[in-house]
C-alpha cells in the first residue's frame, strides 16, 4: 500500500523531536559523578572562563536548561581542541561569548543537515531510488551544504558585528576621554562606558563589560585588554588596545593615551568616508547606465522608429 511522503516525513520529525527530548531528559537525570558533584574539571578548575559563566545573568541557558544538555552533546562533536579554538573565535567575534555555545553550534550544523538529507529523501526521490548512489552523493552534498550555510550565518554575522564595532568605537573613545579626565581608573573607566552606552552602542558596551568582568578576576589587566582585541578582530580596537598597554608599560598618563587613539580613531573613521565618498562615483556608473541610459535611447530613438513604422505601412 503506498503512503504519502507528507505522513513519512512527519513521523520523521515526530521521531527526530522525541529523541531530543528523551537525550535531554537523559543529560538531565543521570546521576553525576564525583568531579561534577565536587565541581571539578579536567583542565583548569578556576579558569577565568568559568568565573565569567557565573556573572552571565541573562544567559539563554539559564532559562532554557535543556540547552546546557545538547550543547554537551555537541561539544563531544567538535572535533579536535584546535578547531574547538578556531569555532570559539568565530563565535566570540559573532557575540557568542559562552564556550557552551561551541556544542549548540556543532549540533545545528548536523541536526540541520540531517533535516534537509531526510526532507530530501522523503519529498525529492522516488522510494526505491532512496539507497542509489546518486541519491546517496547528492544527500552527502546536501549535508555539506547544510552545514555550510548555518557557518556562512556565523561569519555575516561576525563581519557585521565587527562593523558595527567598528564604527561604534570612536564615541566610546570619546567618553573613555571624559572618564579618565575626571580621575577614573581605566577598569572603572570601562565599567562606566559599558553601562552608558548599552543603548546606544550594545556591541561595544557588551565588550567593555566582559573586559571589565575579566580586569576584576585575572592578575594581569594586559591579558584582558589582549582577550578584547582576540574576541573582536577589528583594526580599531587592536589599536586602542595596543595603545593602552604601551602606555601601561611606559607610564604614560592614561587620559593622554586615550585622547591620542580618540583623535586617531576620529581619524581614520573621516578617512573611511572620505574613501566611500571617493567611490562612489564610480558606483553610481553601473544603476547610470541599467535605469537612466535605455530610458533615453528609447526616447531619442522613439521618433525615428514611429517615421520608419509609418514608411512600412503606407
Amino acid at each position: 500500500m503506498n503512503r504519502s511522503p507528507l505522513i513519512d516525513l512527519g513521523a520523521g520529525c515526530l521521531l527526530f523531536a522525541l529523541g531530543l527530548i528523551l537525550l535531554g531528559l537523559y543529560f538531565r537525570n543521570r546521576r553525576t559523578g564525583l568531579a561534577c558533584r565536587l565541581n571539578t574539571r579536567d583542565d583548569k578548575v578556576n579558569s577565568e572562563e568559568d568565573i565569567l559563566l557565573r556573572h552571565q545573568t541573562e544567559s539563554v541557558f539559564n532559562r532554557f536548561p535543556v540547552l546546557v544538555a545538547l550543547a554537551a552533546f555537541g561539544d563531544k562533536l567538535a572535533g579536535t581542541q584546535s578547531d574547538r579554538r578556531k569555532t570559539q573565535r568565530l563565535l566570540a567575534m559573532a557575540g557568542f561569548h559562552d564556550r557552551r555555545y561551541t556544542g549548540l553550534f556543532t549540533l545545528s550544523k548536523y541536526a540541520c543537515g540531517l533535516i534537509c538529507i531526510t526532507g530530501y529523501f522523503m519529498l525529492g526521490t522516488e522510494p526505491g531510488q532512496r539507497l542509489s548512489m546518486m541519491s546517496l552523493a547528492a544527500g552527502l552534498m546536501l549535508l555539506f551544504l547544510s552545514s555550510l550555510t548555518v557557518e556562512l550565518w556565523v561569519k555575516v554575522r561576525a563581519s557585521g558585528r565587527g562593523k558595527r564595532l567598528s564604527d561604534q568605537l570612536p564615541d566610546a573613545l570619546d567618553l573613555m576621554v571624559i572618564c579618565a579626565g575626571a580621575g577614573l581608573p581605566l577598569a572603572r573607566i570601562l565599567d562606566v562606558v559599558s553601562t552608558e552606552l548599552a543603548f546606544s552602542a550594545p556591541e561595544v558596551a557588551q565588550e567593555l563589560g566582559y573586559t571589565f568582568t575579566e580586569m576584576q578576576i585575572l592578575s594581569d589587566r594586559r591579558r584582558a585588554l589582549m582577550n578584547l582585541s582576540d574576541r573582536c578582530a577589528v583594526d580599531n580596537v587592536s589599536a586602542m588596545v595596543s595603545t593602552l598597554i604601551q602606555a601601561e608599560r611606559y607610564g604614560t598618563p592614561l587620559s593622554q593615551a586615550l585622547k591620542t587613539i580618540s583623535e586617531e580613531s576620529r581619524k581614520a573613521l573621516v578617512l573611511g568616508l572620505e574613501e566611500k565618498t571617493g567611490k562612489l562615483p564610480a558606483q553610481l556608473s553601473v544603476p547610470l547606465m541599467t535605469l537612466i541610459l535605455p530610458p533615453v535611447i528609447a526616447m531619442m530613438g522613439a521618433p525615428a522608429m514611429v517615421r520608419i513604422i509609418r514608411m512600412l505601412a503606407d
